[in-house]
Formats: structure tokens, C-alpha cells, sequence
């Protein structure tokens, strides 16, 4: 709809609707870090990810969300930045969709890899357009994707970390 709104030169419709966005952002954060938690406390973590992955892939996916989304609210005046940075906060949240349209369970231990590798396909892709129309990449799918690649790469180290590890034993208690 925000895209739509734009497109269409609503810009007032647009901010209206985007302190509405604000603050279904701030819930979708407290919720997701709540809705994960129960998963693994009620033992509903997919069987393809070890408790400790899941717990650290959604909680990451969710934080890195949580930031780009702000940062993007912070930059909204400046629309080549806020577009950009939106689509990085929205693509680090796809994961739980991606567990539902990826054959993960026959994936075995390359879930993880398969979500991000999907997940960075939609960054690559914001770059290609850019490049292609702009020719350049915008710096923001260089900060988006930087957060991709970070958390993701924390996964599974702090997937496997015996503090996580501990967490996940009480949670599951």
C-alpha cells in the first residue's frame, strides 16, 4: 500500500500511513522476540533447525528489522535511503516465510544457508536495479546487506554457543 501511495503522489497519505507502519514495526519487534521464544519454549522449533539456530536466526532477523525499519524512519525526508533501507528490514524478517516455501526438512543442515542465500538474493537484486538504472549502487543495500551477512553469519556460532545452548535448555524446561 505505502508503495502504492507513492506511486500515485499521496505523499501526505503516505506519512499518515507510515506512522501507522511505525508502530505495527515496534509491535512486529516485541512480538517476534515473544513468538520465538514461546516456540522454543513449547517445543514447536521446524525439526530442520536445532533449537539454538532458530532461536538465533529469528531473534537476529528480527533485531536487524528493528534497525533498519528505525533507521529507514529516521531517514524518510531522504527517500533514496528510506526505500532502500525499508526493503533491507523487510527481507531480514522473510526467513519464517521462506521456512514455509523452501523444501528446508530435505535441505537438512543447508537450511540455514538456503534461507540467507534466498534472502540475499533480494538484496543482490535492489543492487542490480540500482546499478542498472542508477549506475551505482546505492550505500544503503551496502548497510542492509552488511546486516544480512552479519547476522547470518552469527548463527550458527552463536547457535551452538554453550550460552545459548543454556538458554535454550531453560527455555525448553
Amino acid at each position: 500500500m505505502q508503495n502504492s501511495l507513492i506511486v500515485r503522489g499521496s505523499i501526505t497519505r503516505h506519512r499518515q500511513f507510515g506512522m501507522l507502519g511505525a508502530a505495527i514495526a515496534v509491535s512486529m519487534v516485541v512480538l517476534g522476540i515473544v513468538t520465538t521464544v514461546a516456540a522454543v519454549e513449547q517445543h514447536r522449533v521446524p525439526p530442520f533447525f536445532p533449537p539454538g539456530v532458530f532461536l538465533v536466526l529469528d531473534l537476529l532477523g528480527i533485531v536487524g528489522f528493528g534497525i533498519l525499519t528505525a533507521w529507514a524512519i529516521v531517514l524518510r525526508k531522504q527517500a533514496a535511503w528510506h526505500k532502500r533501507l525499508m526493503l533491507c528490514g523487510t527481507i531480514l524478517i522473510m526467513s519464517p516465510a521462506l521456512g514455509r516455501i523452501l523444501p528446508l526438512p530435505s535441505l537438512g543442515e543447508f537450511a540455514p544457508l538456503a534461507v540467507f542465500a534466498s534472502m540475499a538474493v533480494f538484496v543482490i537484486a535492489g543492487m542490480i536495479y540500482d546499478l542498472r538504472l542508477h549506475g551505482r549502487i546505492h550505500p544503503a543495500f551496502y548497510w542492509g546487506g552488511g546486516v544480512l551477512v552479519v547476522a547470518n553469519g552469527l548463527v550458527g556460532p552463536l547457535g551452538f554457543s554453550p550460552p545459548v545452548l543454556r538458554l535454550v535448555e531453560r527455555l525448553a524446561a
